[in-house]
């Protein structure tokens, strides 16, 4: 096994008694996990197979438990982790693997999830290499990772940044709250620029959807007073339209997103115009949009189908 993986296994066996209580208790941290569990319910099928790479005590696996998901494998380099999310859920699929040499058949998961492990990785397009080949050809690979140029690291937040920082250290110093210390391996770990991120996920898969989120309250994710956390949420829900801390990312092997398909189809009446000689039935550039649209609806059908848990086939 190389250095770096040797380093953050042993970091993550002695931090996996308390992980939770220093990364998912706090009200903000419990708001940022909810929203990206939506989006992975929003894309997850109930009835297929369910990867959680990098799952470490089960956070996100957890909640899917709780909503009827019963086919869901979590992995991890850390025994001690995996430890922690049987203690919770005992009936969970765990398995101790490095994320580079997944143990599976190609094509074997409708959905993967990915939160947080690639920006831990000196090489991560390795897994992300490996995620690609156990991913089903219509699966959905749904991730998120830190954004390195957030809106309050840009200039023209800079005023802004001070004061968040100020109030920062003024409401961590009233609750006592004592930084986790972090060991040298972490000296390599860092965030993505959205280009950086947009290449490394484009470069193997296709992009459905791809969104920044907490521009503000990821200053504030270790704070406990559960009424000052429900006024800095309402700060990120302000400056919703800047960059914020975090990218989600969802991807498939193959594309299929309803934007993408517009575009594309935009692209085409723009090659059109351009050629003169080409020609095209009216009556097709009519119905294609149609097609689109209508596919649209029959995924919010499927959706809401799901959701119930009733067939009406």
């Amino acid at each position: 096994m190389e250095p770096w993986k040797q380093a953050e296994m042993a970091f993550e066996n002695t931090m996996a008694g308390t992980y939770d209580f220093h990364y998912y208790r706090s009200p903000i941290s419990k708001a940022h996990l909810r929203e990206f569990f939506n989006l992975v319910r929003r894309y997850a099928v109930p009835d297929r197979f369910v990867l959680d790479v990098g799952g470490g005590t089960g956070a996100v696996t957890e909640r899917l438990l709780r909503r009827g998901y019963r086919r869901i494998v979590t992995v991890d380099l850390s025994l001690a982790m995996l430890r922690e999310a049987k203690k919770k859920m005992p009936e969970l699929t765990a398995i101790v693997c490095d994320g580079e040499h997944l143990p599976f058949k190609d094509d074997s998961f409708r959905t993967v999830i990915c939160s947080s492990v690639l920006h831990h990785l000196p090489f991560p397009d390795r897994m992300l290499g490996e995620i690609k080949r156990a991913l089903a050809p219509y699966g959905v690979v749904v991730a998120q990772e830190p954004n390195q140029s957030h809106c309050l690291s840009k200039p023209r937040f800079s005023q802004v940044s001070g004061v968040a920082m100020g109030l920062m250290h003024y409401l961590y110093r009233i609750e006592q709250y004592e930084p986790v210390s972090e060991p040298p391996i972490h000296e390599y770990h860092r965030a993505f620029t959205r280009d950086e991120l947009v290449s490394l996920f484009s470069a193997q898969m296709f992009i459905l959807d791809f969104r920044s989120r907490f521009a503000f309250s990821c200053l504030f994710t270790k704070l406990h007073s559960p009424m000052m956390s429900r006024m800095i949420l309402a700060v990120d829900r302000l400056l919703r339209g800047n960059e914020g801390s975090v990218f989600h990312i969802v991807c498939s092997k193959s594309e299929g997103g309803h934007r993408t398909l517009l575009k594309n189809y935009l692209r085409f009446l723009e090659q059109l115009r351009q050629d003169p000689d080409q020609r095209m039935p009216g009556a097709f550039l009519v119905i294609l949009p149609a097609l689109i649209v209508l596919g649209r609806f029959y995924e919010f059908y499927e959706r809401v189908r799901q959701k119930l848990g009733k067939s009406v086939y």
